[in-house]
């Protein structure tokens, strides 16, 4: 039976000597890494891990403030925004959360331990996994992923499409919202600034490949934050992070740099995968693309063990609600490697 809390980026299962040979395909990482200044901002503050990281996370919460011109009380910091995820459902809990399928499956489990009860939506493959508002009925919290992970589109791209569900409030993962070039025209930080039916994540974890490291943040009206606020424990973001953070959102450059990339890259590995008889690639916005696999006989598990053994790692989507063994998912990673990528899956398919 598969683990439906199982994720990308697991390289820990591959036997320790093979791990640095293998290209990760599986977690939606950045492909550029991290930038040279935030390496070097790392080793400038060692030193500083002998003292308890500032609780108020009030370095990172100006940066942010300043970065999306909002108030530092629309804002809370946590250990990625999956932690925050997990909070804000359990400061919810009990309620009726709806949650649009395929997605990323910590919303559930989230749900499942604040007692909630769970509805799902699902995206349906043959309509192109579009979303349809039309198909959420009265529910407590709307949970959705936007652009969506593993789909890789815009769940709803406009305000107005939002405004008139009927629910109670509305949670917006914008965890892939980095990677859109003119991100500023879809994201719905302004809305849950102003509103308290929304409230918006994001995370470091993917734009500036800091997975490791563990630091998103929220953005809601005031009052929920001060709410929020009773539910987050102490000293919840270390202190590397906190500072690290910081760093990256004034990387201009970088920044600039990242999205380019992801914007020619993506268009070149769907145009290659769509070469490739056997597969079926899903157009995308973001730094990833779904892949179905049309080929008989042959399914995401095995498809997986094959370029394993060829040095690369791929996401199986078995495990995501709404999909089955007949879907992968594959990152956005620099030209020669979206190179090695297509040549294996020409010699597996």
């Amino acid at each position: 039976m598969r683990n439906l809390y199982e994720h990308g980026g697991n390289i820990y299962d591959i036997e320790p000597r093979k791990q640095k040979f293998i290209l990760d395909f599986s977690a939606n990482i950045n492909p550029l890494r991290i930038s040279l200044t935030v390496k070097k901002s790392l080793h400038r503050y060692l030193n500083d891990l002998v003292f308890y990281p500032d609780p108020k996370s009030r370095l990172l919460i100006t940066t942010i403030s300043d970065y999306w011109k909002i108030k530092e009380e629309n804002l809370l910091v946590g250990n990625g925004s999956t932690e925050l995820i997990y909070l804000v459902l359990n400061a919810f809990r009990d309620s009726k959360v709806t949650i649009v399928v395929p997605s990323f499956t910590e919303y559930e489990r989230a749900g499942k331990i604040s007692n909630c009860k769970l509805e799902f939506v699902f995206l349906k493959e043959n309509k192109n996994f579009c979303f349809n508002p039309s198909d959420i009925k009265k529910t407590d919290i709307l949970l959705i992923c936007n652009p969506n992970n593993p789909t890789g589109n815009f769940i709803v791209n406009s305000w107005q499409k939002l405004l008139d569900i009927p629910a109670g409030k509305i949670f917006i993962d914008e965890a892939f919202m980095d990677f859109i070039p003119d991100e500023k025209k879809y994201t719905f930080i302004p809305l849950a600034v102003s509103s308290k039916k929304f409230i918006v994540f994001r995370t470091f974890t993917k734009f500036f490949a800091l997975a490791g490291l563990r630091i998103g943040y929220l953005i809601a009206h005031k009052d929920i934050v001060r709410i929020l606020k009773k539910y987050q424990i102490p000293w919840n973001v270390n202190i590397l992070a906190q500072r690290v953070a910081a760093q990256c959102l004034k990387e201009t450059l970088f920044i600039k740099l990242s999205k380019q990339l992801i914007e020619k890259e993506r268009k070149f590995l769907y145009q290659r995968l769509c070469q490739i008889k056997g597969l079926k690639p899903y157009s995308s916005v973001t730094n990833f693309l779904l892949v179905k696999i049309t080929k008989k006989h042959l399914s995401s598990s095995v498809l997986k063990k094959k370029l394993l053994e060829k040095g690369i790692l791929i996401r199986d989507c078995a495990n995501f609600r709404g999909l089955d063994n007949s879907f992968i998912r594959v990152a956005v990673r620099k030209h020669k490697e979206n190179l090695k990528l297509i040549r294996a899956l020409e010699g597996c398919i």
